[in-house]
């Protein structure tokens, strides 16, 4: 008997189905929206640094990189593929630094202790140079962020302070592989835009 026969003897292959069926439609879901709106102002806010030069600090990323291109990672959780979409930003922003390109993710969870070693884990096995930070649940409640809670991660793009655009994934999209990888895309394009509108 082979494992589809064993399956549907047990009677669960119509809902292996109609899971597998629930999984296709992706893609197809209705963009987030997390994040201030374009036009407005990246709020100052103070998180623990804990990866980086400024580690075990109090530090504010947005004061610190001035009126620079930034790409801003809001984290609500760590999970399958977060670590790919840090990388990959981490990477782009290393090839556009000398263009004045910036980038932060910042980790919100009222258990520091518990996110934070698995954060810097994560930094120090992908060799990541972005900073990183960790900073309470209420921050992505502010208005002035506005984090959606089905948020897993929300990009946020600004120049001199001011939001050019957002994006989010959900977990869905972060655990599918083809859905994160065209994505991604998306948004290293995007992060291109940020540098050449500056020029």
């Amino acid at each position: 008997m082979n494992r589809r026969q064993f399956i549907t003897a047990l009677g669960l292959f119509p809902i292996v189905r109609r899971g597998a069926a629930a999984a296709e439609p992706i893609a197809e879901q209705k963009p987030l929206t997390s994040g201030p709106a374009a036009g407005k102002e990246v709020p100052s806010f103070f998180v623990r640094a804990i990866t980086g030069p400024q580690m075990n600090r109090s530090v504010c990323f947005v004061c610190r990189n001035g009126d620079r291109p930034v790409v801003m990672l809001l984290l609500r959780r760590l999970e399958a593929g977060t670590s790919a979409v840090l990388k990959a930003v981490d990477e782009f922003v290393d090839r556009r630094r000398a263009d004045g390109l910036r980038a932060f993710g910042v980790i919100l969870s009222d258990e520091p202790s518990k996110v934070s070693p698995h954060l810097q884990t994560v930094s120090f096995d992908h060799q990541l140079n972005l900073p990183l930070g960790v900073g309470p649940e209420a921050l992505g409640e502010r208005d002035s962020l506005n984090i959606d809670p089905a948020a897993s991660i929300t990009l946020v793009a600004y120049r001199d302070k001011k939001v050019v655009w957002t994006s989010a994934f959900r977990s869905t999209e972060l655990r599918d592989e083809p859905t994160r990888t065209r994505r991604l895309r998306e948004i290293l394009e995007q992060a291109e835009s940020l540098l050449t509108a500056t020029k």
